[in-house]
């Protein structure tokens, strides 16, 4: 076993919109060539306006969503930069940071 994996550096976009918009947010992420995705439903937090619930009732639509990716640098900043004008008329976050992965072939689209 190898006490010491190689890592890579790339970056983590996190996104969180209401869930109505999520095809908005898979359609940008695969605009900009990020792999994958992983997408959690039901995301509870306090925000502006307020407490959100986490708990869905009657649709897949209604609450938050949140999505999470990684990718090379530039791809994520290019997600971002599209998701920019979106951001201009729907609530929601974006967060981008540095990390780094083991496996880094897994967040490359070819």
């Amino acid at each position: 076993m190898n006490d010491n994996p190689t890592l890579s550096s790339m970056k983590k976009i996190e996104v969180v919109v209401h869930a109505a918009d999520h095809r908005l947010i898979e359609s940008a992420l695969a605009e900009a060539g990020i792999a994958g995705w992983t997408m959690i439903r039901d995301v509870a937090g306090m925000g502006h306006s307020g407490f959100h619930q986490g708990r869905t009732i009657f649709s897949d639509e209604t609450g938050l969503v949140m999505f999470v990716g990684v990718g090379p640098s530039e791809r994520v900043r290019q997600a971002a930069d599209t998701l920019r004008g979106f951001f201009a008329s729907h609530a929601g976050v974006l967060f981008l940071s540095d990390v780094e992965v083991m496996r880094s072939d897994y967040f490359r689209a070819d």
